[in-house]
């Protein structure tokens, strides 16, 4: 009998751990199991989750209001602070487990490469917008042609770069390439509808229960999924027509790129248990002016750290 008691406990312990390593990779949710979440955090973590916005100069965003509506009791209440991305460590960013990077235009490679450094050690990742599209004095782009055999002598993106004698394909982590702010590529009105964010799939965690349709203002990002890793396309923007623009400085757009369709990929998930979401738009911007669409700041939140 003991002995049998000290194998079920072993099995048991076994079991736990196993469950541990699902939940923190995000191959399982930790509201999977009753109170899962609870004793996740309280346990694991010591008590409600920790958000970071790490933000630097420029860019889309703004990275008060975010930490903001993040803490406002209202909506959900979070546990959240804000640093610029010149203080951050590899040491530092383990602590916390959701970082959004909003509000960060200019991303050095090597803090690029600490982002994806703390996704595989378990973190889970927001990426807004323009974060990171401009390069550091000593950074140089990817071209097509050192990707592809078949490749053109143009930059891929400002996400794909090189590292020495290596690649760092920023862009295949989020699963999208960059292209433009729309606004840069053609002319916007300010507080005009510009175009609707349609809903792909209302069971996907991070858009539970949404409204199908929803319209949408200001500035946002035009970006281009790729065709390798694990993506999926949560949500587009329907642009109403197809999205012709103009280059305006972007050494990747060329005459013959510059037709992107009605569809625009507004949210995407990347990467083993969709820990790497990544935002057209700065997340405040779903309730400012006549937007105010809690429902998706709520879904996000519950979605990375819940679900």
């Amino acid at each position: 009998m003991q002995k049998t008691l000290v194998n079920v406990l072993i099995l048991v312990v076994l079991l736990f751990g196993l469950l541990v390593v699902l939940i923190f990779t995000g191959i399982l949710g930790c509201n999977s199991v009753p109170f899962g979440c609870d004793a996740y955090y309280t346990i694991l973590k010591g008590g409600q989750p920790s958000i970071l916005i790490a933000y630097g100069a420029n860019g889309l965003g703004n990275y008060e209001k975010l930490e903001a509506v993040l803490s406002d009791r209202s909506l959900v209440n979070a546990r959240a602070r804000a640093m610029s991305i010149d203080k951050l460590s590899q040491g530092n960013v383990n602590d916390f487990d959701l970082i959004i990077v909003e509000e960060a235009k200019q991303i050095c490679s090597d803090k690029l490469k600490m982002f994806q450094n703390y996704v595989i050690k378990g973190g889970r990742l927001i990426w807004t917008a323009d974060a990171g599209t401009e390069l550091c004095e000593e950074d140089s782009y990817l071209l097509e042609s050192e990707r592809e055999v078949d490749g053109e002598e143009v930059p891929i993106g400002p996400w794909a770069r090189r590292d020495g004698s290596k690649q760092l394909s920023f862009d295949e982590f989020l699963g999208v390439n960059f292209k433009g702010n729309v606004c840069d590529l053609t002319e916007c009105t300010p507080g005009e509808e510009i175009g609707r964010i349609e809903v792909l799939d209302d069971e996907h965690k991070l858009t539970y229960g949404l409204s199908p349709s929803i319209p949408y203002s200001g500035n946002f990002s035009v970006v281009k999924t790729n065709s390798s890793g694990t993506t999926t396309i949560v949500s587009i923007i329907d642009y109403g027509f197809d999205f012709l623009a103009t280059p305006s400085g972007q050494p990747w757009l060329s005459e013959e790129r510059t037709n992107f369709g009605k569809n625009l990929p507004f949210i995407i998930t990347s990467g083993v248990g969709e820990r790497v979401a990544y935002y057209a738009a700065p997340i405040e911007s779903f309730v400012e002016g006549e937007q105010p669409y809690k429902a998706m700041i709520e879904q996000l939140y519950y979605g990375m750290l819940y679900n």
